[in-house]
């Protein structure tokens, strides 16, 4: 994969406004092994499909936090995303709810485990 440096810019941006990370923390923790993918999550996932103007920020963390829990094999990446979406102003209420709103759809197992995630990333926040 080619790199391209603006939407690396972009991406980088994005990627700090919604998590709070640098471009450098992704690098780390998959371009040793995978060097594409950490330029794929940068430059395409925050670089071109966060940038459209059709999700606010906070909704877009609530659609992808969701979707990890759905997921159920995600753990690392909902907690994240569980963080994210608290620094785009979703509430601890609201991310719970989430959780609750999971289980007619994906199952207790999937809720049980997204709110473990939520309150290890308010554990977490709590401490700091």
């Amino acid at each position: 994969m080619q790199s391209d440096p603006e939407r690396r810019e972009r991406g980088a941006q994005k990627l700090g406004e919604i998590l709070g990370q640098a471009p450098d923390q992704v690098d780390r923790s998959l371009g040793d092994v995978a060097p594409q993918l950490a330029t794929y999550v940068i430059e395409t996932i925050y670089g071109e499909i966060y940038q459209s103007a059709a999700l606010d920020k906070r909704t877009r963390q609530i659609v992808t936090v969701a979707a990890l829990a759905t997921l159920g094999t995600a753990a690392p990446q909902l907690k994240t995303h569980i963080g994210g979406a608290l620094r785009c102003g979703v509430t601890r209420e609201e991310l719970v709810e989430i959780m609750m709103q999971l289980v007619p759809y994906v199952g207790v197992a999937a809720a049980i485990n997204g709110v473990a995630a939520c309150r290890e990333v308010f554990a977490a926040a709590e401490k700091k």
